[in-house]
């Protein structure tokens, strides 16, 4: 299947329940009466901003990368979790050497992530040139879908490095397109985060913390600029956010739980029977070996007395032997009648940008700040407060603190662990002791082979076939 296919596209209709999707070739095809055309979908409040909220729908379902997937895959790819399992298509990625033919790395992490693209696009293609709808209503609607279209391409970056930039909606364009240079689409997602930013509301448009506001916006803004170390704009967006007063970092046994303070934005389940893929991956069924465990390596940066290890740590007996897992959703699915969801995927939370704020004010230099934000996080897991006269001016002492607590606070979360090494510069060293096969070709993974075949201008990462 090429970037979007005309045979595997999502068709963009209105149901009842609210879920749209979008396909390419729709107006090409004869139109059921009893379906909205895109033109129409935004003609009137209702049908436009149930196309916008049928993007969420859309990112809860199994397969999509962003509820729980990367979480997961970039876990095993790194150090910090390890696959117990026999799947083979899943052992490619503990092993560290995928195959651009895995079928996982397809339909998971490239056709899912470029159909709901294509979505984001149907839809801001409909609010920008629609004259039917006041600002009020259409400017946020697409400000979320400028956000979704930057937190889409950020994990597509962050995955495969370059990757073609699809704006638009034309299949024979997009079909063909070569992949864009990371720079290129760091931009365009900067340019977009950008206008969500001005365009977005502080509150919230619905129940819950389920779509985007304003400050999802900014968070993931700052996440950027962490990433690419442009640390003051990191530094203004994480105080922006903190200094918003809309968010508060609670107890460590309610950071994930459907009504938490400390989340900025979450993945509301629609998926009968399920809170969280999380759930489903992670916890194993009664007293057998986790096929996803913690690694060694990171149970052991937990200190004496850390509460997350309590709180977000499960275990396992089995044959003897205790085995660990992450447990920071603690809900398997259940099918029960009365069955709620308590839990939500958890995109964006308080506690990352007090150390995203930290590690960018230790890198311009505001040691006692960086020291501050760090001890915020700290305080909350019970632990003791780092001295500001611990670290000294030693930079290092304190950028290995910081990545330190990023890894016990932010674990089996969304590929934090994997995408911090590869932006640390550290991957290599941390890696060849972790995988014995490991080479720095594999911080990328492969272009999906299927996708080449389909389209020759897609050249494949260097050190796959």
């Amino acid at each position: 299947m090429s970037v979007l296919s005309k045979t595997r596209c999502l068709p963009l209709l209105m149901l009842v329940a609210g879920l749209v999707n979008s396909c390419s070739d729709f107006l090409d095809v004869d139109r059921p009466r009893d379906r909205i055309t895109g033109d129409q979908a935004f003609q009137n409040a209702d049908t436009a901003t149930r196309s916008v909220t049928g993007i969420y729908a859309e990112m809860s379902r199994t397969g999509n990368m962003i509820w729980g997937y990367t979480t997961v895959y970039a876990g095993i790819c790194s150090d910090e979790l390890v696959y117990t399992g026999t799947a083979l298509s899943t052992r490619e990625y503990f092993n560290g050497v995928i195959d651009p033919s895995n079928d996982l790395l397809e339909k998971w992490f490239w056709t899912s992530p470029y159909e709901l693209i294509h979505h984001v696009n149907r839809c801001l293609q409909g609010l920008e040139t629609t004259s039917a709808l006041p600002p009020a209503v259409k400017n946020p609607l697409i400000g979320e879908c400028r956000f979704l279209r930057a937190l889409l391409y950020f994990h597509l970056v962050q995955l495969f490095g370059d990757v073609p930039l699809i704006t638009g909606t034309d299949y024979t364009v997009t079909s063909t397109l070569p992949r864009a240079s990371k720079d290129v689409v760091w931009q365009t997602i900067l340019n977009d985060l950008g206008i969500a930013k001005d365009l977005l509301s502080s509150d919230y448009p619905s129940a819950g913390r389920v779509r985007a506001n304003r400050w999802s916006a900014v968070a993931l803004l700052a996440r950027c600029y962490l990433y690419r170390k442009e640390w003051a704009m990191a530094e203004r967006e994480a105080t922006a956010l903190i200094n918003s007063g809309l968010y508060r970092l609670g107890t460590v046994e309610n950071v994930f739980r459907a009504e938490s303070q400390e989340a900025i934005l979450q993945v509301f389940p629609t998926m009968t029977g399920y809170s969280t893929m999380e759930g489903f991956l992670l916890i194993p069924i009664g007293n057998v070996r986790p096929t996803f465990e913690l690694s060694s390596s990171l149970l052991a940066l937990f200190e004496s007395g850390d509460k997350r290890k309590n709180a977000w740590v499960g275990t396992r007996t089995a044959s003897g032997r205790t085995y660990y897992f992450p447990h920071k959703y603690k809900q398997r699915p259940d099918f029960s009648v009365g069955f709620k969801a308590g839990e939500y995927t958890t995109l964006f939370r308080l506690s990352e940008i007090y150390l995203i704020r930290a590690e960018s004010r230790m890198a311009l230099g505001e040691m006692a700040g960086a020291i501050e934000d760090l001890n915020v996080v700290r305080k909350r897991a019970g632990l003791s407060l780092i001295s500001p006269a611990a670290p000294g001016s030693n930079e290092g002492v304190l950028a290995d603190l910081i990545a330190r607590e990023r890894q016990v606070e932010l674990f089996a979360e969304g590929g934090h662990r994997w995408f911090d090494l590869k932006r640390s510069g550290h991957i290599n060293n941390i890696m060849r002791q972790a995988k014995t096969n490991w080479k720095s070709d594999y911080s990328l993974w492969p272009i999906p082979r299927a996708q080449i075949v389909l389209n020759p201008a897609l050249k494949q990462n260097s050190g796959y076939p």
